[in-house]
Parts: C-alpha cells; sequence; structure tokens
C-alpha cells in the first residue's frame, strides 16, 4: 500500500497553556514583553515540542518554540537553531530565514523565539510557480560566500551525509538481500538496487563543497509569505556543501506532482553543469539514510508520520533515480 504524507498535519504539540509557567514566563521574557494570547499550536513538522505564534502585549507577534523531557530531539534541535540564526544575521542568506528575537534555557527546558512569517506551505501539491521562489531561495543561498559559510558551520555534507555508514551499510544490505524493504517501499531489482548501492559510496566523495546547505528542505520547512517569496524555517542542521544539494532534495516530492525534473537540472543555474552522476549518488545516500530508519519506532513525542515521511521519500528517491538513468519501466 502506497504511503502519503499530509504535512499540514504530522505532529501533535502541545498548547501554551501546557507548558510549565516558569517556561511560559520565559518565553515572555525573550520575546520581551507579556503574552497576551497565544494561537494554537502548529501540527506540520515532526517534533512533539510546542510550536506557535504568539500575540504579545506590546502589540507585536513573534513565532515561539519549547522542549523539554518529552521532546529531546526538539531540546537539542532548538539551541542550535537559535546559533544558526544569529550567525545568519549578518549575511545575505539571512533574507530567506527568520530573524531571531532570542533564545534561552531553563533547567531541561530549551525555548527560540523568531520573528512571525505571514504565509502558507508550498508543495501540497508543488505548481511550477511555487518551485520557481523555492528556486530563488535556493539562489540566494548559493550567493553566500564560502568564507562566511566556514564562519557559519565547521560541518560537511560530505562527511556527514556522504560518509552516513549506517546509511551506505543500509544500500549494501538491500542490495545483497540481508535486509527487509520497508513497508510500502517496493523492492528494486538486485542489479540496480547494487548500482544504487555503488552509487551511494561515491556520494561522500562527489558531495564535497562549500556552500551554504540548510539540509533538512521539505515543504513543512517552507513558507511562502504574502510577498510571493519563500522563506526557510528550522535551521537546525545547516552544512557546507554543494550548492544543488538543498533544490534537489526536493526534487523527489516535486517529480511525484507532475513538475518536470529533467527541465530543472538542465536550467537551472545550481544543476545545470553538475556532473549528472553526483546528483544521482546523492539521491542514493538520501534513500538509504531515509530507508535506514523507516522502519524503527517513531522517536519520543513524535507521531509515525516521521516514518510515513520516510518511507514515501526514499521510493520517491529512489523512483527519480530510476527515471533518471532509463531503469524506469
Amino acid at each position: 500500500m502506497t504511503v502519503e504524507v499530509d504535512y499540514l498535519h504530522t505532529s501533535r504539540r502541545p498548547q501554551f497553556a501546557d507548558l510549565p509557567a516558569d517556561v511560559r514566563a520565559l518565553l515572555a521574557e525573550v520575546a520581551g514583553s507579556p503574552v497576551a494570547s497565544a494561537r494554537p499550536s502548529v501540527t506540520s513538522g515532526f517534533t512533539g515540542a510546542f510550536a506557535a505564534l504568539l500575540d504579545l502585549a506590546d502589540g507585536r507577534r513573534v513565532f515561539a518554540k519549547a522542549a523539554g523531557p518529552a521532546a529531546p530531539h526538539a531540546r537539542v534541535a532548538i539551541p542550535q537553531e537559535a546559533l544558526v540564526l544569529g550567525r545568519l544575521e549578518r549575511f545575505e542568506g539571512r533574507l530567506t530565514a527568520p530573524a531571531l528575537v532570542g533564545a534561552a534555557g531553563l533547567e531541561d527546558w530549551q525555548v527560540v523565539v523568531v520573528e512571525a512569517i505571514d504565509g502558507r506551505m508550498p508543495g501540497v501539491p508543488w505548481t511550477d510557480a511555487e518551485v520557481d521562489v523555492v528556486h530563488d531561495a535556493c539562489l540566494r543561498l548559493a550567493a553566500v560566500p564560502p568564507e562566511d559559510v566556514a564562519a557559519l558551520t565547521p560541518s560537511s555534507l560530505a562527511a556527514d551525509v556522504g560518509g552516513d555508514e549506517v546509511a551506505l551499510t543500509t544500500l549494501d544490505e538491500l542490495a545483497a538481500g540481508r535486509r527487509d524493504w520497508p513497508e510500502s517501499v517496493p523492492p528494486v531489482r538486485p542489479e540496480l538496487m547494487r548500482e544504487v548501492a555503488r552509487l551511494g559510496h561515491l556520494a561522500r566523495r562527489l558531495l564535497e563543497g562549500d556552500r551554504l546547505v540548510h539540509c533538512d528542505l521539505r515543504p513543512d520547512n517552507l513558507l511562502l509569505d504574502t510577498a510571493g517569496q519563500v522563506r526557510i524555517v528550522d535551521w537546525n542542521w545547516v552544512t557546507r556543501g554543494p550548492a544543488w544539494t538543498d533544490f534537489v532534495s526536493l526534487w523527489p516530492l516535486m517529480a511525484r506532482d507532475g513538475i518536470d525534473v529533467d527541465r530543472l537540472c538542465r536550467e537551472s543555474p545550481l544543476t545545470q553543469d553538475t556532473e549528472p552522476e553526483a546528483i544521482d549518488a546523492f539521491l542514493a545516500v538520501l534513500a538509504g539514510y531515509l530507508l535506514s530508519h523507516a522502519g524503527n519506532p517513531a522517536p519520543p513525542a513524535t507521531l509515525n508520520a516521521i516514518r510515513d515521511h520516510q518511507r514515501l521519500l526514499g521510493r520517491l528517491c529512489l523512483d527519480l533515480l530510476a527515471q533518471r538513468r532509463g531503469w524506469a519501466g
């Protein structure tokens, strides 16, 4: 059975009133004004942390997140996001990211407050117009000078993704028939899966780069604002790599919705001069990462939607790889 994901409804989060009183007070302190009212928590994203718009007594509106012991993944991600947003303030690439208002910790809680962005999630389904504005946002990230990117993060996409041993082992085991395919992911023929594994092992070399990579672009991490521009949110895993990888990471979902990604590849300045095997190696290792986690229990405070997402996107990566290499049909 094919798994589909409604990216507008993938989480169940606490409301503002559910937070401990001292955490609510900390959010007001970080925001710089008492909280007059709180909107309902968003239902997108995959963590169970608090995330909602707050109306402040001074008339401002902000977006706030808070994570405690029940959401350990988010509790680690929130201070990392605050660090990255603070550093992005001085880069031209920050034009895609929300402005940081402030962040703080309190015992076993972490909070962050950022600019409120009026907008909607693109990609439900993808349209050509939405693809164009997302492409423009990725071009702005690619324009951040390498020396600024190096000052922002020491992380490397080649090492962290291309060299992910769990992902690569998953590809090898699927190719050798030593691992069961996740539910709803059709098995790839062994001879083709061996080629997928070969490509995955090329990723570490082919994903070297010095450009700014968000490294977690999904529909729920994008907002199409009222000015018609795409804003990128959730900057937890920023790294350095080729300028094309963020845009290409969206191609499997775009292709599923009928977008001509072959045309995008030919015409985009991000990819038109990129070695095709580098894109294929990225899709292969990304599939390995997604499928390596797809059968695991959902992490604490998350819904099983995260596993549905991994099964869906892993399958779509393989589908796009098959299309690009002439295996389809």
